[in-house]
């Protein structure tokens, strides 16, 4: 995404407008292909070389701006090689030593000698016939470059546009209108991936034809801790709302000092990048469910989460759905992370209220710092038996046993 200086945007009555540019235009489409060239991985030039050759694309256009968001959409896809873990300075201050003492015991030394005596002399060096500067950025080499053509690099860079103010958005509203279940979803995956504080309202539809949501989430200025991580978030999740056929958002954008308005719905003809959600699932979710399967036999993970209606017309997006093989029973979890605080609370009420909704709660340890979150949580019944906590991300044993209990409890009920 770009940063706040390459951002181009226009102010119109309160309302930002960002400076999009047609992926189509061939002008820019030759820009972006010239620098794309620059990145050729199969040379594995050095990041100098790299930056020598892109500055020169860049200084002779029109836009210096628009040209280095560019510039930086392409090098955002490109991995360079990471300096050896040793010490640079250090090695390299030997290196400088012995070299000094072999020009006052030998003088007048030819060059291919002196090489010589320096490589015997410091054999146990790890610089020692290596690039002695290594360490340092303009010597990164390119590894390779994610395929990306011109179109595409236009492309994501009008995204990026609206990711870097929404790096500084304290909420967004976001509406979606799409017929197609399995799209709602993947947006609800994508929340989850993120770790975004939402609420979601039905505005239209039933439990199983949901076509129409309200989602409400908060941004990192409305939060005292971690805000530049949750706006870094909030940010990435955006382009999964661009796969959307239907969907309008509405943020509160802090810009020069002032609260502003970012508006923008699928007319602005924004691209999606992400294609295939199961590539972006965190390392954690995939050891999950792959120590779930070999360690649980009683109960599986549903492929597809299904909608919970919860207070009103609020939509529930579990994180996991499990399925009890020998019952059929089928159990959702929720997990509430640091700075889900507020929803926390909320959700506890409800579970009070409605006890026969199979759904078990997971509560990051980090909340207990909030002392009426604790307090809450000692005085909520249904939390010491649908709940447990966890650090940073649930344990198989602690979800498995508040399956079982809640297994244990749903047949009791059953023979009153």
């Amino acid at each position: 995404m770009l940063t706040k200086d390459l951002i181009l945007c226009r102010l119109t009555s309160g309302r930002l407008n960002p400076r999009f540019i047609s992926d189509d235009d061939p002008e820019w489409l030759d820009i972006a292909a010239r620098l794309v060239d620059a990145y050729d991985d199969k040379q594995h030039l050095l990041r100098s070389e790299i930056e020598e050759m892109t500055s020169q694309v860049v200084a002779g256009t029109r836009n210096l701006k628009l040209a280095k968001g560019l510039l930086k959409v392409i090098d955002d896809q490109a991995e360079f090689s990471s300096p050896m873990d040793l010490d640079y300075e250090a090695s390299r201050l030997d290196l400088f030593r012995a070299s000094a003492e072999i020009l006052r015991q030998r003088p007048g030394l030819d060059e291919a000698s002196f090489q010589e005596e320096l490589r015997r002399r410091t054999a146990d060096n790890p610089l020692s016939g290596k690039s002695i500067f290594a360490d340092l950025p303009d010597n990164d080499r390119l590894v390779k470059l994610d395929f990306i053509t011109p179109r595409q690099v236009l492309q994501r860079y009008n995204c990026a546009l609206v990711q870097g103010l929404l790096l500084r958005a304290s909420e967004m509203q976001l509406t979606v209108k799409d017929g197609d279940p399995a799209k709602l979803r993947r947006v609800f995956k994508y929340l989850k991936f993120f770790r975004l504080l939402a609420k979601i309202t039905a505005t239209r539809g039933g439990m199983e034809d949901v076509d129409e949501l309200s989602i409400s989430i908060d941004g990192p200025a409305s939060l005292f801790d971690q805000s530049k991580r949750y706006g870094f978030q909030l940010a990435c999740f955006f382009p999964a709302v661009c796969g959307l056929d239907k969907w309008r958002i509405r943020a509160c954008v802090e810009w020069r000092d002032a609260k502003r308005f970012l508006v923008l719905d699928e007319t602005s003809g924004l691209v999606s990048h992400y294609r295939n959600f199961s590539a972006y699932v965190p390392e954690e979710i995939q050891m999950f469910h792959g120590y779930f399967q070999e360690k649980v036999q009683e109960w599986r993970i549903l492929a597809t989460t299904p909608f919970v209606r919860g207070h009103g017309n609020e939509v529930i997006f579990p994180d996991f759905s499990f399925e009890n093989s020998d019952r059929g029973t089928v159990v959702h979890l929720e997990l509430f992370h640091r700075w889900h605080s507020r929803p926390l609370i909320s959700r506890l009420e409800w579970m009070s209220k409605h006890p026969e909704v199979p759904l078990i709660i997971g509560v990051d340890r980090s909340l207990l710092k909030d002392q009426e979150i604790q307090d809450a949580l000692d005085r909520s019944e249904q939390f010491a038996s649908r709940g447990f906590l966890f650090k940073d991300y649930p344990t198989v044993e602690r979800t498995l046993k508040c399956l079982n209990g809640f297994k244990t409890e749903s047949s009791q009920l059953d023979l009153v």
